[in-house]
């Protein structure tokens, strides 16, 4: 579901990269596949450490990205790869990188009412990683 609330606004996201950092539509096409890694793997990341309510604070605009250790981490690694992948100057790099992120979380929490509809767009696995008994406490909501 992830994906697909990702793939869904990329035609937006791609064509704001192109305007407002004047990058071609290569290179912002490129940074939103790139970035739909990154932001799931660093959602997943940050709900395996326990912390679904400071996602929740993230996805409804309550808090910044860069201020969640674990999506701070995941924007520095986007980042590097819009340098080392895309070819981007490490300068332009540096704003698109919470530029993307945030728009992102922006829309994703759009569609994210709680933390179970959080946990079911993660999904996939994520309740082993879960701290122990976290997974048990949501419920079943992954079996």
């Amino acid at each position: 579901m992830l994906g697909n609330i990702i793939n869904s606004v990329k035609g937006q996201l791609t064509g704001e990269l192109q305007d407002k950092f004047n990058i071609d539509s290569g290179q912002a096409n490129q940074s939103v596949d790139l970035a739909k890694d990154h932001v799931t793997e660093g959602l997943k990341k940050e709900a395996s450490g326990g912390d679904a309510g400071g996602i929740m604070n993230m996805l409804k605009g309550q808090k910044a990205p860069q201020d969640s250790p674990a999506m701070n981490s995941t924007i520095q690694n986007y980042i590097g790869d819009l340098t080392s992948k895309v070819g981007m100057p490490e300068s332009v790099a540096k704003q698109v990188g919470p530029f993307v992120v945030s728009f992102l979380m922006n829309k994703i929490g759009g569609n994210v009412n709680s933390q179970s509809d959080l946990m079911g767009m993660l999904g996939g696995g994520l309740t082993d990683k879960l701290p122990k008994g976290m997974g048990d406490k949501l419920g079943g909501l992954f079996k």
